[in-house]
């Protein structure tokens, strides 16, 4: 058994990033190759994974690029095909990928909803039962789930300067899922020594609006008096992805600030 710091080592894992290159899923990236991880990094933009798998692997690190697109099945089949040829083996995926509403709340139609929910939430399941199928031929893996503060609670719109233009009308149902989904995943896929976890994160401020009212608003309502920065996600994604987890499956990890504290 791995002991002290070895048991945060991702020597020797391969790892799944969803929507690898923006947002979250580039600390996240980063945060698993420092710990030595194999990091497929994955995007609907090929050309833009790739690019950034080159900036890590300049650096030393182990990152490779690939496409996904997970309204397209043929995709998903091609990434675990690719992974599983280049690598050997899946032993964490990591479910982050999310696509943005093209409209505003207030006129967004059925379709515009269908297109979320395929990728946010259909293809995701897909995308995990397809991987699965590869953790279960290794003998066990490790799925986590990105949760959301409002996956937990309603959007505060006090702390927006246009509350009409900033509520979700789809992403709470999203991110309140992913940890029922974590908790599904966790019971039925323990007999095979797959894991799985959700990570429930706040907002991150190198995307947020460069609003002065969103943030001193949000700021305010922050225990700790800020936002996440991304070099606060990657020591729980580390930890989520490694043997320290070894224990933990069906969890709800919360690291926003204190957020959902009130």
């Amino acid at each position: 058994m791995s002991s002290g710091c070895d048991i945060f080592s991702l020597q020797d894992k391969v790892i799944i990033v969803t929507g690898g290159t923006r947002k979250y899923g580039y600390y996240f990236c980063e945060g698993l190759c420092e710990a030595g991880g194999t990091v497929a990094v994955t995007s609907r933009d090929e050309e833009r994974a790739k690019q950034m798998a080159q900036e890590f692997s300049s650096r030393g690190l182990k990152a490779f690029g690939y496409a996904l697109e997970l309204a397209d099945d043929d995709s998903i089949e091609q990434l675990v095909t690719r992974v599983i040829q280049d690598h050997g083996k899946i032993d964490v995926l990591i479910n982050n990928a999310r696509r943005i509403p093209q409209m505003p709340p207030n006129e967004i139609d059925r379709e515009e909803l269908g297109k979320l929910f395929d990728i946010n939430a259909v293809g995701q399941i897909l995308l995990t039962r397809r991987v699965v199928e590869e953790m279960k031929k290794a003998g066990g893996g490790n799925i986590i789930n990105i949760g959301s503060i409002y996956g937990m609670g309603g959007q505060d719109l006090s702390i927006y300067a246009e509350p009409e233009a900033s509520y979700s009308l789809d992403y709470p149902i999203q991110k309140g899922g992913a940890i029922a989904y974590t908790k599904q995943l966790a019971t039925i896929l323990a007999r095979y020594n797959i894991r799985a976890n959700c990570l429930t994160l706040g907002g991150l401020r190198e995307t947020a609006p460069d609003d002065s009212h969103f943030l001193e608003h949000y700021c305010k309502r922050v225990p700790l008096g800020r936002m996440t920065v991304g070099d606060d996600v990657k020591g729980p994604i580390v930890f989520l992805a490694s043997d320290a987890s070894a224990y933990m499956t069906g969890a709800n990890l919360v690291v926003d600030g204190g957020w959902t504290a009130w």
